[in-house]
């Protein structure tokens, strides 16, 4: 992908769809498909490890990026359904082709410290709203737009009904 940050709502929108639509996921596809489909695509193995303690106030998730591998690290204390999300935000970092995240709290409360050769990316529970109020000057705040966005449509297809139509009936 190695394109440019999205400049506005229409261009996030249109750059999240594009991310999603060379997933190629269907509606009920599993994590671990998720997973492979994100490995191929980043080029990166990738480990799913639910870590962190009392100091993990407010990182969710974040990833270690290393040469040919991605760490997805998520705070073990919160509930399943919100590590799922914690985790599909930071794949979707890792699909987006993002090269780095500055979200992490000052004085690095998770205890991880990037050696060299490695980045990271991140995810505090200060999220922004990416409908409204994106400051597209500031790199970031896109970074993170973007990656919740497209975040937010992987669980739609994942979580969604495997047959709609059939489903529909039910109202």
């Amino acid at each position: 992908m190695k394109s440019s940050l999205s400049r506005n709502s229409d261009e996030l929108r249109q750059r999240t769809m594009s991310a999603f639509e060379r997933l190629g996921l269907v509606p009920g596809s599993s994590l671990a498909a998720l997973l492979k489909v994100v490995a191929d695509v980043s080029g990166r193995r990738i480990e799913i490890d639910p870590v962190g303690t009392r100091e993990w106030q407010t990182v969710t998730g974040l990833v270690v990026l290393s040469e040919g591998e991605a760490r997805v690290l998520i705070r073990k204390s919160d509930p399943r359904w919100y590590q799922f999300h914690s985790v599909l935000h930071e794949l979707s970092h890792l699909v987006l082709e993002h090269t780095g995240c500055s979200s992490l709290p000052s004085g690095k409360r998770t205890g991880i410290t990037p050696r060299p050769g490695q980045t990271l990316l991140a995810r505090s529970t200060m999220q922004l709203d990416f409908e409204s109020g994106i400051d597209f000057s500031d790199p970031e705040s896109v970074r993170e737009a973007e990656a919740e966005k497209l975040s937010q449509v992987i669980a739609q297809v994942m979580l969604g009904p495997k047959h709609p139509e059939d489903e529909a009936v039910l109202g």
